[in-house]
């Protein structure tokens, strides 16, 4: 990826002499940001533009170039892309519309591309994309025209809508913050959003990464990446549909639609997730600033309404407001005029008017060894005492960039005004307390809580050939219950005592061996919801009840699962998907008939470790009563997490396990056991 972003020559590829022509306008932007390279035009016209020759083909350039930005109509480019390949350009960002996007018939000019791209060993980023941008050597290629408003900076950006990124350029532009690459990759046939992230998390140039996608071309590629990634990811995932056609099937389906797993997938490798463009400007914002290590915040307000706000904020977030310590307090009732206002945190300077002491009690709090971050809030209203504020301003700025603890810098005053200072800083100047708060806490909750790597250790005795035989007489569909009893039990995963029986005699034999009381359930596997059929009987305590039971269930075939009646715990669920983008996926949350009801869950993408299995658990408001309330015994969470990881292996492991559920698990004070198990098979076959 480097190449295309390095490239020390570019062709143009499709400039003409009509007013028109957009790629006179890519032209335009290589010259107005003063790229360092050569430039190349190329139509099938000649001519001249802007005092550089248009050669009529690629053929005709005088030597070769490292990039090739190609905007003709969508028949044409696989005849360029064979010239490109032929002058030995094997890096070319294709800005040229008329693909997949118009519909399935344009499928084989696509597949034309690609085995242009295969024969030549060529990258390229689109089609049907905008281009490509490197502030730090000036190489522009987009077709619409952009401006160099403000410094090269830190924020890289890679959107598959070429509007969606420009108008984040904008956004940076807006708050005085540069940007560094912006790449547009549209179709992404070729060129992908993990290929670039893989490489703007190594770029030198680049402090953070704005991703904006429609669509996820290798999910847990994505995921490995990010999760190993030094610097901050933030994604807008557009195009949030839920998997409805098989929400019927399983817990697990309606659990985790298609948007939530994209959810749990960049929590789990760290990535942050905004809904809004403005959400999202607010997040790369916060990571201008250092990483706050702990909750302990001093606020320094000018005014009383605001370090009123931001305290509010701060309790709402999780912050803790240590007491300025006494000298700090001495200092600042010097220079107060009428001794009327009381100082703690928030230090309120209401009435006093020396912007000195100002700077002076932001730096002493960021020195406090009690203090992990500062929120600086100043206002004004652009006339009285407007140079001492700027200056003010400036001195913050120059704190907070050298700082290795965040200070937020807050400004009220007029737009003017605010657009100067923004000028002034280096640093994210923020409009309000609460949202430079929701910074801080960012910064702090990213600060405590790296991301976690898939696991690559499989539980211990683990019988993966005995789920593959098992597995492999089955067709796809509903598995018999024995069946996933046998997959379940080969990987350690706990299920209450049960036996299968095929007759009303068998049922009776099996009910004398578990022991009464029984429950009785039919087998047959397209039977998905038994407690909403009447396909389950409880509480069986004697042989007689038994019969009528089975017998009752003759409707639904001869086949019966007979189980031990559980004891009482509290009920959980436990299961797993495939996902299209990210493989397989674990579920989990509290269970029982009102798992539906209640959504009360939380998912990952698998395998996970036990460490991810407990962060998991943890989403789960019910998961605080396994500790035990109003004087109950704690229940065994370990069992319950150890149980989840060896469902998240069993799904890796074995990807033709369309969806399972375990509902319920029944969690007691030592161990759990699963009462009732169903396993959708796919065709796919296991790889051991």
């Amino acid at each position: 990826m480097k190449r295309f972003f390095q490239a020390q020559s570019v062709a143009v590829v499709g400039v003409s002499n009509s007013p028109t022509n957009l790629g006179r306008a890519m032209v335009s932007n290589l010259l107005d940001f003063r790229y360092t390279g050569y430039v190349y035009l190329v139509g099938p016209k000649g001519g001249s533009f802007l005092g550089h020759k248009i050669y009529p083909s690629i053929m005709d350039l005088p030597e070769s170039v490292d990039l090739a930005a190609i905007l003709v109509p969508a028949v044409a480019v696989p005849s360029v892309l064979r010239q490109c390949g032929e002058r030995g350009i094997n890096r070319v960002v294709v800005e040229s519309a008329g693909f997949r996007e118009l519909g399935e018939e344009r499928l084989s000019l696509e597949h034309e591309i690609t085995e242009c791209l295969e024969r030549y060993n060529m990258r390229m980023v689109g089609p049907n994309c905008i281009g490509i941008i490197n502030r730090y050597n000036g190489l522009a290629v987009p077709f619409m025209q952009f401006q160099a408003e403000t410094q090269p900076g830190g924020v890289s950006i890679v959107s598959q809508s070429g509007g969606v990124g420009a108008m984040m350029v904008n956004a940076l532009a807006s708050e005085h913050m540069g940007f560094s690459k912006f790449v547009s990759i549209g179709n992404k046939l070729n060129v992908n959003e993990v290929d670039l992230l893989e490489y703007l998390t190594e770029d030198e140039n680049t402090d953070s990464i704005f991703c904006y996608l429609e669509g996820i071309a290798d999910g847990r590629r994505l995921m490995e990446v990010a999760s190993s990634s030094p610097k901050v990811i933030v994604a807008h995932k557009s195009n949030r549909g839920e998997s409805g056609s098989i929400i019927a099937r399983s817990h697990s389906a309606s659990l985790s639609s298609d948007d939530r797993v994209v959810d749990a997938a960049f929590k789990q490798c760290g990535m942050l997730r905004a809904r809004e463009q403005g959400e999202a400007l607010q997040m790369l914002k916060a990571f201008m600033l250092p990483l706050m290590r702990g909750n302990r915040l001093a606020v320094v307000s000018r005014s009383g309404g605001h370090a009123v706000m931001a305290a509010d904020a701060a309790d709402e977030l999780g912050f803790s407001l240590p007491p300025f310590p006494d000298e700090t307090v001495r200092k600042v009732e010097q220079h107060s005029r009428a001794n009327v206002i009381q100082f703690h945190n928030p230090l309120d300077l209401g009435d006093t008017f020396d912007l000195e002491l100002y700077r002076s009690l932001a730096e002493d709090a960021l020195a406090r060894e009690d203090i992990d971050g500062v929120l600086f809030i100043h206002n004004y209203q652009g006339s009285f005492d407007a140079a001492e504020s700027r200056r003010l301003i400036e001195r913050l700025g120059e704190i907070a960039y050298k700082s290795p603890k965040p200070l937020a810098i807050c400004v009220f005053t007029t737009h003017d005004e605010l657009e100067y200072n923004r000028k002034l800083v280096q640093s994210p100047i923020f409009t309000d307390p609460r949202e430079a708060l929701r910074a801080l806490a960012r910064s702090r909750a990213r600060q405590n809580e790296a991301p976690l790597p898939f696991s690559t250790v499989r539980p211990q005795h683990v019988d993966r050939v005995n789920v593959q035989n098992a597995l492999s007489e089955c067709t796809s569909g509903p598995l018999a219950a024995d069946t996933v009893a046998v997959v379940l039990t080969a990987y350690g995963i706990p299920l209450i005592d049960w036996s299968h029986a095929g007759s009303e005699e068998e049922a009776v034999s099996s009910a004398r061996d578990l022991g009464f009381p029984v429950a009785l359930k039919t087998a047959q596997p397209e039977v998905i919801h038994k407690s909403d059929a009447g396909a389950v009987h409880l509480n069986l305590a004697d042989e007689k009840s038994l019969r009528s039971a089975y017998r009752a269930l003759s409707e639904f075939g001869s086949s019966v699962l007979l189980q031990k009646m559980g004891e009482p715990g509290l009920e959980w669920f436990i299961g797993g998907r495939q996902d299209q983008q990210f493989g397989p996926v674990v579920v989990a949350g509290l269970g029982g008939v009102y798992v539906e009801i209640f959504r009360e869950s939380a998912m990952r993408i698998a395998p996970i470790v036990q460490e991810e299995a407990n962060r998991l658990l943890d989403e789960i408001r019910g998961s605080k009563l396994l500790a035990g309330v109003r004087g109950e015994p704690p229940l065994d969470r370990e069992a319950l997490v150890d149980t989840v990881v060896k469902v998240s292996w069993l799904m890796k492991d074995f990807p033709e396990i369309e969806e399972l559920d375990l509902n319920p698990v029944r969690i007691y004070q030592r161990g759990c056991l699963a009462l009732d198990w169903r396993i959708i098979a796919g065709t796919k076959q296991p790889t051991l």
